[in-house]
């Protein structure tokens, strides 16, 4: 089978089952990314029926059981070649495949939450919160396939519950700047770990799915103790309440990993081009409405799964271990990975309040 045949083959194989399509739109596909011809296009068309891979029903044309099949058998042999031709379309096929296999765990995230979702096209990415006018929710594995069929393959669920004032997670975002590899981002997780351990914040780790790791935290419900009051920030104005103490906290344990690997990380989140050298422990998300990225969700740039890892995989682990087909073989073997487990923060707010006059010299 030639490249035609194969763009063409995945071109049907990520519409739904049944969809059919008519020649001007394979035509306009085919003529933007092969810059072939009609007659070029009508050959291999007419090729993949002869075959019985694609059917022909009046002027309509859809793929077959054996077709799909077929392309479902050798994708990825044809991943790479494909990637080269239109990587939206492979991205999203690979995406609707994984999808399918671990919609119940990426749900759980999402479940009485708003969701948006980065959406993915031939030459632009673009956010999406809303859905018909309504802020997009999630309720079943239908829901999530629709989207992801739409090429939404993006899933990040909202910080907090519909309704609450608080976030139900405390999450950190390890962000490299331009000049930092990888490695660097790493010996800074295993010490936020550390960190997070010391103050009895059961931490869970994972893969953001591009350069960056971020690790979580389940704190269980608390009242915010009237001892504390928000660190002051350079750019804002700060209110007294559960958002704005989640974002103490990341600052604190930002201040408790600058005294292991002084001047390598920085909680400033604005001043980016001040940042390029070092890794921000990003707590942006920590505010109303705030959204991050699903555990096994795939992120819209790179294709890889945001995996969760344990942090003695950090040494052996590359990003290329996040693809997919290798998640999903992980997947079966050993299920959700990713245990969130519910802390208690008095400990981690009592060193905040301590320290807090510190941190605050530091900005």
């Amino acid at each position: 089978m030639d490249s035609t045949e194969k763009y063409l083959m995945l071109m049907f194989a990520i519409k739904r089952e049944g969809k059919l399509i008519d020649f001007d739109h394979i035509k306009e596909k085919a003529e933007r990314d092969l810059k072939i011809n009609e007659e070029l296009t009508r050959k291999a068309l007419d090729s993949l029926i002869d075959k019985g891979f694609i059917l022909k029903k009046g002027d309509l044309y859809t793929i077959s059981a054996e077709g799909r099949q077929l392309f479902s058998s050798n994708f990825e042999e044809w991943k790479k070649e494909l990637l080269k031709i239109n990587k939206t379309w492979t991205t999203v096929y690979e995406a609707l495949n994984y999808y399918d296999r671990v919609a119940d765990v990426v749900l759980k995230y999402c479940k009485d939450r708003h969701v948006g979702f980065y959406c993915t096209f031939t030459q632009q990415h673009f956010f999406r919160r809303q859905f018909k006018g309504r802020y997009i929710t999630l309720n079943s594995k239908e829901d999530l396939m629709n989207f992801v069929q739409m090429f939404c393959i993006d899933v990040i669920p909202c910080v907090h519950r519909m309704g609450s004032d608080r976030p139900d997670w405390l999450v950190i975002d390890l962000d490299a700047g331009a000049k930092v590899g990888f490695d660097k981002v790493k010996e800074v997780a295993r010490v936020c770990y550390d960190v997070m351990e010391k103050l009895d914040l059961k931490p869970a780790m994972k893969f953001s799915g591009s350069r960056g790791i971020q690790l979580w935290s389940l704190p269980k419900e608390f009242e915010i103790p009237p001892e504390w009051n928000p660190l002051p920030m350079l750019r804002e104005r700060r209110k007294r309440n559960y958002f704005s103490l989640f974002v103490d906290l990341v600052r604190l344990i930002q201040y408790e990993v600058d005294q292991e690997i002084p001047g390598l990380t920085t909680s400033i989140v604005c001043k980016k081009e001040e940042r390029e050298d070092k890794i921000l422990i990003d707590w942006s998300c920590l505010k109303p409405n705030g959204l991050v990225r699903s555990p096994y969700g795939i992120h819209h740039k790179t294709g890889l799964v945001s995996l969760p890892l344990k942090p003695d995989e950090l040494d052996d682990f590359s990003p290329e271990d996040a693809e997919p087909r290798k998640v999903l073989e992980r997947f079966e073997e050993k299920g959700d990975e990713f245990e969130l487990k519910e802390s208690d923060p008095s400990r981690a707010i009592m060193e905040l309040i301590e320290k807090g006059k510190d941190m605050a010299k530091m900005g």
